[in-house]
């Protein structure tokens, strides 16, 4: 029942980010579309801002699924490959999602300790199954430096949603996915090779 409440409240938070924006979703807003009462809201979630960060990690949960794909070794190289450009070309177009991550960093730069701790969280979450990702695609040795370069990895995708969001241009999306596609079929596995290489002279 406690899951049936959250999702009701996702979804309504949801379907109000689409209607009027992140500003628009305020916990009375979000009450009367989830056809609870604002105390009901605070039963589940102490702020709008928790509300708002589980829907942002339903949005973009794309990483753990493609993390236990390549672990359970029953995907190819290619698979796995073709599961990675995929759920990066979606992402660039989750602009909603997208825009709640920078909306709650914002948030948790300023001083919301709460968000801020669900933040550390989560980076260390989608750098593990990145690097999980790495290890088990691409043969990769795990360490330190594995786990530097899933880190790097990660803020470059960052760095692309907010390029994104911000409507830069600096490049089309479709040369930035041809690079993606190299990256992931020839870049990474000569890096890790180049990697162990150093690690071992």
């Amino acid at each position: 029942m406690h899951n049936d409440g959250k999702k009701k409240i996702i979804n309504a938070a949801r379907h109000i980010i689409s209607e009027h924006g992140i500003q628009g979703a305020t916990i009375r807003t979000i009450a009367e579309e989830a056809g609870l009462s604002t105390g009901a809201i605070y039963h589940y979630y102490s702020s709008k801002e928790a509300i708002l960060y589980d829907v942002m990690d339903e949005g973009l949960s794309a990483t753990q699924r493609i993390a236990t794909l390549s672990l359970t070794g029953n995907k190819e190289l290619e698979e796995i490959v073709i599961e990675i450009y995929t759920s990066l070309k979606e992402r660039l177009q989750k602009t909603e999602e997208n825009r709640l991550q920078f909306y709650l960093a914002h948030e948790a730069m300023v001083g919301n300790n709460e968000i801020q701790s669900k933040f550390k969280e989560k980076y260390n979450d989608w750098v593990s199954r990145l690097e999980d990702i790495f290890v088990s695609t691409y043969g990769a040795k795990p360490g330190r430096l594995t786990r530097a370069t899933a880190a790097w990895i990660m803020a470059a995708i960052d760095g692309m949603m907010l390029q994104t969001l911000l409507q830069t241009e600096v490049s089309e999306i479709e040369d930035i996915m041809k690079v993606v596609e190299y990256l992931l079929h020839d870049g990474i596995p000569h890096f890790y090779q180049v990697l162990a290489e150093k690690e071992e002279s």
